[in-house]
C-alpha cells in the first residue's frame, strides 16, 4: 500500500516571493519607472488630478479593446481586426441612429426614441460578435491561421465602414452614447468606469470558472487540452466572440468619446492594444498571462503617451521616442518571465526531491494514503 506524504509549507523568503511574482512585479515597475521620470520632468502638468482624469479617460477604450485580445493571446492565437471592426461599430452606430441606410428603413425618422438608442448600441456589437464567429469558422473548420483568418475580417469591416459612411464623418450620434464616451460621475470619467467593470468581468471570467480554466489550457497545450475532454473548437470560438464583440462596443465608446464617427477612427488602435497585452507580462505564445497584467499594459502605454505629450518635443519625434520606451519596458518583461519561469522550475525540482527523499509514512500513524509528487 503506498503512502501520501504531506509536505508542509513553509514561509516564503523575500527573495523567492519577488522571484515568483516577477511576471507582475517586472510591468509594474515599469509603470512606477514611467510616472516618476514624467512627474520630474513636466511637475506642473502630469501629476495633477485632471491629467489622471485624461489618461483614464485615454486608455479606456484601449482597455476595452485588450480585454478581447487577452483572451485571444491566452489562446496563443492573435486578432487582427479588433480595430478595424470597431471602427465598424462606431460607423454603424452612427448610421443606425441618424436614419440613414439601414437606420431609415429599419426605424424612420424615430431615432430620439429609446428602442432605437439601443439597438444603435447592441447592432454594432452584436455584428462584433458575428465577426469574430466568421473568424472562429475559418480557423476551427478550414485551417486557416488566425492570423489570415482575422486579415480577412480586418478588410471586411473596413469595407463595410467605409461603404455605409461613404467616406463621411457622420456627428449624429446617441445621446446615450456620448453621455458613456465623455460624461462623468463626480470626478471620474464613466468611460473608465465602464471599462473598470468590464475588466473585472474579464478577471472573475479567467479566475473563477470552467471557460476560464478551459482558455488557459488549450493555450497552454491545446493537444493535451484535447485530450483532457476540453472542447477547444468551442473555446476558440466563444473568444474570437468575446474579441470581436468586445472591440465594437470599443468603437461605440470611442465615438461617445469624440464625439463622431469615421470610417478609420480607431484604425490606429490595433498595435497599442497588442502592445498593452503584451506589455503587462501577457504571454504570445499562450497560456500565460491575465487582466490584471493587461491592466498594468493599458496603463503604462497609457502614461507613456500621455507623458510624451506633456514635454516639450518635436511631435515628429514621439514616435521613435516612445518605441524606445516600449523596447525597454518589453525588455524587463521579458527578464522578469525568466526569473520567474526559473523561480518557478527550481522550486518544482526542490519540492520533488524533498518527497523523494522523504520516507514512506507507516499505515495507520494517521498520514495520508498517496504520495505526490509536484509537477509543472
Amino acid at each position: 500500500m503506498t503512502s501520501r506524504i504531506v509536505i508542509p509549507q513553509g514561509r516564503q523568503s523575500t527573495t523567492l516571493w519577488l522571484a515568483s511574482n516577477a511576471r507582475l512585479i517586472g510591468p509594474l515597475f515599469a509603470l512606477v519607472l514611467l510616472v516618476a521620470i514624467f512627474t520630474a520632468l513636466a511637475p506642473g502638468s502630469f501629476p495633477t488630478g485632471a491629467n489622471v482624469t485624461n489618461i483614464l479617460s485615454q486608455v479606456s477604450v484601449l482597455a476595452v479593446m485588450a480585454v478581447g485580445l487577452t483572451f485571444v493571446l491566452l489562446l496563443g492565437q492573435i486578432d487582427l481586426s479588433v480595430a478595424n471592426v470597431s471602427s465598424f461599430a462606431g460607423v454603424t452606430c452612427a448610421t443606425f441612429f441618424s436614419g440613414n441606410a439601414f437606420g431609415l428603413f429599419l426605424f424612420g425618422e424615430g431615432k430620439f426614441t429609446p428602442e432605437v438608442t439601443w439597438i444603435a448600441i447592441l447592432g454594432p456589437v452584436l455584428l462584433g460578435i458575428l465577426l469574430g464567429w466568421g473568424s472562429s469558422l475559418m480557423i476551427n473548420y478550414a485551417g486557416i491561421p488566425s492570423f489570415v483568418a482575422t486579415l480577412a475580417v480586418f478588410e471586411i469591416a473596413s469595407g463595410w465602414a467605409l461603404y455605409w459612411s461613404q467616406g463621411n464623418t457622420l456627428y449624429d450620434i446617441p445621446p446615450f452614447v456620448s453621455w458613456l464616451g465623455s460624461g462623468v460621475l463626480g470626478p471620474v470619467p464613466v468611460i473608465a468606469l465602464v471599462a473598470a467593470v468590464i475588466m473585472l468581468i474579464g478577471h472573475f471570467v479567467l479566475q473563477h470558472t470552467r471557460f476560464g480554466r478551459q482558455v488557459y489550457m488549450t493555450g497552454a497545450n491545446r493537444r493535451a487540452a484535447e485530450l483532457s475532454g476540453v472542447p477547444v473548437k468551442r473555446v476558440m470560438r466563444n473568444v474570437l466572440m468575446i474579441s470581436g464583440g468586445l472591440a465594437a462596443f470599443a468603437g461605440v465608446l470611442n465615438v461617445g468619446r469624440l464625439g463622431s464617427a469615421q470610417a478609420e477612427l480607431g484604425n490606429d488602435l490595433l498595435l497599442p492594444a497588442i502592445a498593452a497585452v503584451v506589455l503587462g507580462g501577457t504571454s504570445l505564445f499562450g497560456g500565460v498571462g491575465g487582466m490584471g497584467h493587461t491592466m498594468l499594459g493599458v496603463l503604462i502605454y497609457g502614461v507613456l503617451d500621455n507623458g510624451l505629450d506633456q514635454l516639450d518635443i518635436d511631435i515628429f519625434l514621439k514616435p521613435f521616442i516612445r518605441g524606445l520606451f516600449l523596447i525597454l519596458a518589453l525588455v524587463l518583461n521579458v527578464l522578469a518571465m525568466g526569473v520567474a519561469a526559473r523561480s518557478s522550475q527550481a522550486r518544482i525540482t526542490q519540492i520533488n526531491a524533498d518527497v523523494a527523499a522523504q520516507p514512506d509514512a507507516a499505515p495507520g500513524d494517521g498520514a495520508p494514503r498517496d504520495r505526490e509528487l509536484v509537477t509543472k
